[in-house]
């Protein structure tokens, strides 16, 4: 019986513990419990074995130790059941509440049966409501009624007096423990209140912390709303400003796009200034500020020179606006730049309220400002470029030549009508050929420059069709590699059947006087030679003058024929592989008496290992001989005449030098034309028709050569002209014709 009883006590104590261990560790209340439930769990069965030795000791009825038992075992359901999500945590405790109740009721209604048992049962309520006090402080009302109650019962039924000391003992012990826990309950109660008004006092602060937050929010948030309609109204406006071309549009975007930004409400008026030179161009816009003109240009003329944002806060203290009738109160300013950082004038916006911009603003504006600057650069170069456009559209419409601008693809990038005209027409597809066939020259021999006439009729037939002049020149683009081509083609019909006509008067002319002459040289010779008789000194003397001059007149027949031949391309040119030493030293034997004859000294200085080239050996010699002869006339008594020779990578340079009168700087230019005489005034061996120097030209440009002058009046001069040498040559043919 002794066993049954232990055991029964020791099962109910670990049971019961291990209730209170449950309670304690999943309490809220209780942390350091829960943080240390293994310890508790762990603890649990030597406290739970000291109650059951307790127990074990007293003898009671088997039914006070069911109830015990059932007590024990539903507070460990109760701790299995709060692990389930369906059970609320206050359905628990409530639970847990009217357990305590129920078995604090049976063990009253059996107090006389429990003597010292009640004891540690007592213990174990009293543990159960200190494990949940925390949680809910009116579960100490339980052991607090208890025990009181508890000794009541036993007094009424033995009275105090009589009890022995330890059972007096004992229910002192119970009441100071009841007491105790009344006193726990009203201190927790009292805690808890201090702690809802503490939670309340902290609640009300946070609170009002964050009403504080939320209003500061909201500033921030309207503020936030604020710059961001400003800018989306300054991207509004840039947008805006940048869609148009036209001055005129843009400087009145630019007026709107400003109030749009800072919103009508905050502005009175708007002035956009231009700089004129010698005062400002303003653009105005009011609702109900009226910017006057000596306002506008002392704010504009302020902001201009400092080149700074101006921020007027309260006129009545600014010296910008001291002595100058106004309603303004408040003003900003800030400089437009235009192009690479030079300011053309200022954006000015007014206000009759005081204090109304600020350093954002005056950052909005200025960016609206830089926007609008790059807005009237751009519609100024559009209006530049189209002024360009009208003029160059005018002068290509004008122009009395055909002008055509083709691309590397020989494709037609620029071209007038009359340009247009030979281009589209089927009629001069020969001139279409040859204008894309001289781009094409231009290209492949990297000329500058190059001139080529073109007829829209064959060579044989030149009284048909059209002549023309053609100028082609490289054109090159700042911003492309590209190069193209420009050709200017002159109508020279006119002018060709002009020349042609003078081509047949001279040379019908030429013939006309040539017979004549014949025939009196002929006789004039017949009477020198005595076969018609003898003559006395004086006949014989006049005849040679005659024969002289019929001589000198047939040379100038001669030199109008040639150059008639040049003119009307019937010079032929056959170029071969040629010794120029021997052509030179060969040219100067024959003239060297001339200049001995006219005590001038002529020097070969030509070097005898010139490089070969290709050359009309005739015509070249002709122009040597002319050179020399000019030389000649042009060198008075006691000078010198040199010829050399001189290499120059792809050329070879023969230079005639002489000492003699020179020529003057303005007339440089004019030596090569036809009919020109340089030595008229400067020397009386200077008859000629000038067209020596001409017929040279010709034939060195026919060897694909070039000929000039350098000369200084009183010093001398020196003609010199250039052949390309064989290795340099550019398809040179065996047969050429000017």
């Amino acid at each position: 019986m002794a066993t049954a009883a232990v055991g029964f006590a020791a099962a109910l104590s670990v049971g019961a513990m291990n209730m209170v261990a449950g309670n304690a560790s999943s309490a809220p209340g209780w942390p350091w419990a829960h943080a240390r439930r293994q310890l508790m769990y762990t603890l649990t069965p030597l406290v739970a074995f000291a109650m059951a030795w307790w127990s074990s000791a007293l003898l009671t009825t088997p039914l006070i130790w069911n109830e015990a038992m059932a007590y024990s075992i539903a507070h460990l359901a109760l701790i299995g059941l709060r692990r389930m999500a369906w059970l609320r945590v206050t359905l628990s405790v409530g639970l847990s509440l009217v357990l305590d109740l129920l078995f604090s009721l049976l063990l009253l209604y059996q107090s006389d049966q429990l003597g010292h048992a009640f004891y540690p049962l007592f213990a174990l309520v009293a543990l159960r409501a200190l494990s949940v006090y925390r949680i809910t402080p009116v579960a100490t009302a339980v052991p607090f009624l208890l025990g009181p109650l508890y000794l009541f019962f036993v007094i009424l039924a033995t009275p105090f007096a009589a009890q022995p000391p330890q059972d007096q003992y004992a229910a002192l012990a119970l009441l100071a423990g009841s007491l105790g826990f009344g006193i726990a309950a009203i201190w927790s109660s009292t805690a808890t209140v201090r702690l809802n008004v503490q939670l309340q006092q902290e609640l009300h602060d946070a609170k009002r912390a964050a009403e504080l937050r939320v209003a500061q929010l909201e500033r921030s948030t309207n503020d936030l709303r604020a710059r961001m309609r400003e800018q989306h109204a300054l991207e509004e406006g840039l947008r805006v400003i940048t869609s148009s071309l036209s001055l005129d549009e843009v400087l009145g975007q630019i007026v709107d796009s400003t109030i749009q930004m800072l919103g009508l409400a905050r502005i009175h008026g708007v002035a956009l200034s231009l700089s004129t030179g010698d005062g400002f161009e303003h653009r105005t816009a009011s609702s109900e500020v009226a910017i006057c003109k000596q306002v506008a240009d002392a704010i504009a003329r302020h902001t201009v020179e400092k080149q700074i944002p101006l921020i007027i806060t309260d006129s009545a203290h600014n010296r910008v606006l001291a002595n100058l009738d106004h309603t303004i109160c408040s003003a900003l300013s800030v400089p437009l730049f235009v192009g690479s950082g030079e300011v053309r004038g200022a954006l000015t916006v007014v206000s009759r309220e005081c204090g109304i911009y600020d350093s954002t603003d005056a950052r909005h504006l200025s960016a609206l400002a830089t926007q609008a600057g790059i807005a009237i650069q751009n519609a100024e170069l559009h209006s530049r470029m189209q002024q360009q456009r009208q003029l160059l559209e005018a002068v290509m419409r004008d122009i009395t030549e055909a002008m055509v601008v083709l691309d590397a693809q020989q494709q037609v990038v620029l071209v007038n009508p009359l340009g247009r005209r030979l281009m589209d027409a089927d009629q001069n597809a020969a001139i279409r050929e040859q204008i894309l066939d001289l781009a094409a020259a231009m290209r492949t021999e990297g000329h500058q420059i190059l001139a080529r006439e073109m007829r829209t009729h064959s060579d044989d037939d030149e009284s048909k069709g059209s002549t023309f002049q053609a100028w082609a020149s490289l054109v090159r683009q700042p911003s492309d590699d590209e190069m193209l081509i420009a050709i200017v083609l002159h109508d020279i019909t006119a002018q060709k059947v002009e020349e042609r006509g003078k081509q047949e008067f001279i040379s019908m002319v030429a013939h006309e006087l040539r017979n004549p002459l014949h025939s009196m040289n002929g006789f004039v010779k017949l009477v020198l030679q005595g076969k018609v008789g003898p003559l006395t000194d004086m006949q014989q003397e006049f005849l040679e003058i005659v024969d002289s001059q019929i001589e000198l007149l047939n040379g100038r027949i001669a030199e109008l024929l040639e150059y008639n031949r040049v003119q009307s391309g019937r010079l032929v040119l056959n170029p071969q592989r040629g010794d120029m030493p021997m052509l030179v030293s060969g040219t100067i034997t024959r003239l060297k008496y001339q200049a001995e004859n006219n005590d001038l000294q002529l020097v070969n200085d030509v070097a005898a290992d010139l490089p070969q080239c290709y050359f009309d050996s005739e015509r070249i010699g002709q122009v040597l001989t002319n050179l020399i002869e000019n030389a000649i006339k042009a060198t008075l008594a006691g000078g010198t005449i040199r010829v050399r020779s001189e290499v120059h990578e792809d050329e070879l340079w023969l230079r005639v030098q002489d000492t003699g009168v020179g020529i003057a700087e303005e007339d440089i230019d004019k030596v090569f034309r036809a009919f020109y005489r340089a030595h008229d005034q400067a020397s009386s061996k200077g008859n000629h028709l000038g067209l020596g120097l001409a017929i040279c030209a010709q034939i060195i440009e026919g060897h694909r050569g070039r000929i000039w002058v350098e000369s200084e009046l009183g010093k001398g001069s020196v003609f010199s002209f250039a052949l390309p040498l064989i290795s340099q040559e550019r398809a040179l043919s065996t047969t050429m014709a000017l």
